[in-house]
């Protein structure tokens, strides 16, 4: 009886599954140990998620469970090719709990990045899509035979026994050179995500920062934040640097960044903003949008007019000389001057920040923003 080339396939896949999520757990165990700012193909999205309260359960960081999980699942694919069982069970039987159990974690934990956290972590989402493939291939793997299949003939066991030990060899190959290729993967993007935090660049003071733009805090260190009220992103990072700022560790000066095409009411909830703002009350209507973003964010044009509306008299503004404001050429001016620079310094998401003129790209929490404003001072 002949082994089934399908079998070898699926174990295959377990197997390159289980590589691909390790290093994904990799990458991201050394971000989380050592703060340092990574590669992102979702924008600030790895960051916000790190710097989330589920980055740590039990004080653990949660890459950890993924690299011992896929490290786990690698080795019970290799078992399954020696006979021997694990725990009283086949290989095979004990991968598919334990992709079942690794696919489940990771399908929580993908829900509260998109209705908890709000923002995808690149990463996070490697790792989801391996533990899916994993429990595919594992299920197909436990359907097929057993690892040393019977015989009727002592010719046809010996034809199987070598068809199973070229398949050990030819796995064991396969980890070898896929786990190289991962380690050095990982290894090129650790460092090109190690100098990420400052660049060298510096745009012109007066174009990134002009005097008219609101500030808070007298900081020696300017830090210039281009954002969007309707940004998720914007509202989990707004408190570390109103923090920042108001202890007078540093500067923070805004520069409106309305993201229209994927953001209904960003432009409007910016001239929001500059209209409170004409009444010396930025900050507190920017605290404001922020903290009700669920309320208006979905909001029809003509409803998020009168949303805004209500939460300027809220704050205790002159209602009437706010809507006019509201509606004026020059509040649509601030905004689009603004909008105007971001585009023209390159930027393509929110938040963006500058640190002492510098774009940085590393962790949105305020620890790392702090040792970034003090790094710079």
């Amino acid at each position: 009886m002949h082994r089934s080339t399908a079998v070898a396939r699926w174990r295959t896949t377990a197997l390159l599954a289980s590589i691909l999520g390790a290093a994904a757990s990799a990458y991201l165990l050394v971000e989380y140990v050592t703060g340092q700012p990574g590669v992102c193909l979702t924008g600030s999205g790895c960051d916000l998620v790190r710097a989330s309260a589920y980055a740590y359960p039990f004080g653990v960081p949660t890459p950890l469970f993924g690299l011992v999980f896929y490290v786990i699942a690698a080795w019970l694919v290799l078992r399954s090719l020696e006979g021997a069982s694990v725990l009283g069970f086949r290989p095979t039987t004990v991968l598919l709990g334990l992709a079942f159990l690794g696919a489940g974690a990771s399908m929580v934990l993908t829900a509260l990045e998109a209705f908890v956290i709000h923002a995808f972590c690149s990463w996070c989402l490697v790792q989801a899509g391996a533990s899916l493939v994993l429990l595919a291939a594992a299920v197909l793997l436990g359907r097929g035979r057993p690892e040393l299949p019977e015989a009727h003939s002592s010719r046809t066991r010996q034809q199987a026994a070598r068809e199973l030990e070229s398949e050990r060899s030819s796995l064991h190959r396969t980890a070898r050179a896929v786990g190289g290729i991962a380690v050095i993967a990982v290894v090129a993007l650790l460092a090109v995500g190690a100098t990420g935090g400052l660049p060298s660049g510096s745009p012109d003071p007066s174009t990134l920062a002009p005097a008219g733009s609101p500030h808070l805090g007298n900081g020696a260190v300017e830090v210039v934040e281009f954002a969007d009220f309707e940004c998720p992103g914007c509202a989990s990072v707004a408190p570390a640097l109103a923090d920042l700022a108001t202890s007078n560790a540093m500067t923070l000066v805004y520069r409106y960044f309305p993201l229209a095409s994927i953001h209904p009411n960003a432009e409007a909830s910016a001239r929001a903003a500059a209209a409170a703002d004409r009444q010396g009350a930025f900050w507190q209507m920017s605290k404001g949008l922020y903290a009700q973003q669920s309320a208006w964010e979905a909001l029809p044009a003509t409803d998020a007019d009168a949303y805004f509306l209500a939460l300027a008299g809220d704050l205790g503004l002159d209602a009437e000389r706010w809507q006019v404001d509201y509606a004026s050429a020059e509040v649509a001016r601030s905004v689009s001057t603004d909008l105007a620079a971001a585009q023209a310094l390159g930027l393509s998401g929110t938040p963006t920040l500058f640190i002492a003129g510098r774009q940085y790209t590393g962790a949105l929490n305020e620890e790392a923003i702090r040792a970034a404003v003090a790094a710079a001072s």
